[in-house]
């Protein structure tokens, strides 16, 4: 749709996300910045789920572009790519939770 186009803001992924590891139950931060900060067509997933503020999930938006994404009590199965789209653009990370047996108690 031309006329979308020509109206829409042409949006920029000024910072990208970065990979994160962490121990099993611990929490992740995935943040990354757009241009113009107030676009706010933007989505995270978890490989190719949506997601959205829950319990376990706190997602945020923050002055100058900042969108912050906070994982909180991973386990093992939560490892995979997390993806930040804002319009036509998208940045990935990959997210390894790893096994804390390591510990000993």
């Amino acid at each position: 749709d031309v006329s979308m186009f020509l109206s829409g803001q042409k949006v920029l992924i000024t910072e990208d996300l970065e990979d994160v590891t962490v121990l099993e139950g611990e929490s992740a931060m995935f943040k990354c910045r757009i241009s113009p900060v107030d676009y706010s067509k933007v989505q995270w997933f978890l490989d190719k789920t949506p997601l959205h503020t829950n319990e376990l999930n706190e997602i945020q938006s923050q002055p100058g572009g900042y969108h912050l994404l906070t994982l909180k009590k991973l386990s093992l199965k939560d490892s995979g790519v997390l993806t930040f789209e804002a319009g036509d653009k998208k940045t990935s990370a990959s997210l390894v939770v790893k096994g804390n047996s390591t510990i000993k108690t």
